[in-house]
């Protein structure tokens, strides 16, 4: 395996929730990666949620916010919904400053919390 593809983002299941856990920060192609490994599991599970955890992120800018919105409406028109989680106050304050649209996405303060969020939501 690529030694670069081996920072892959880990995409696994929680019961029918597709979830996967952000660690590093994340860059173009593995934000690709994501999308096309979230697409597949949604697809091959029939899933209809999936969780992003982005607690292990320190921060986030809006360009790549934004592709993970893009994720989230793609998974959308798969069937899942998307639900971050574990967003640091500063980083959901800096989003807000750059005039981020953080109603796009429902988020939650864990991953207990994103599983409990109602479907419609």
């Amino acid at each position: 395996m690529d030694p670069i593809e081996e920072t892959r983002v880990p995409v696994s299941m929680i019961g029918k929730v597709v979830f996967a856990s952000l660690q590093t920060a994340p860059h173009p192609q593995l934000l690709a990666w994501l999308r096309e490994d979230l697409s597949r599991r949604v697809v091959q599970s029939r899933a209809s949620r999936v969780l992003l955890d982005l607690s292990g992120l320190v921060s986030l800018d809006e360009e790549e916010y934004a592709h993970l919105v893009a994720t989230a409406r793609m998974l959308k028109l798969l069937g899942a919904g998307t639900v971050l989680v574990g967003m640091r106050a500063g980083m959901v304050a800096a989003l807000a400053a750059l005039d981020a649209d953080l109603s796009a996405l429902p988020g939650a303060c864990d991953v207990e919390q994103g599983l409990a969020l109602p479907m419609g939501r």
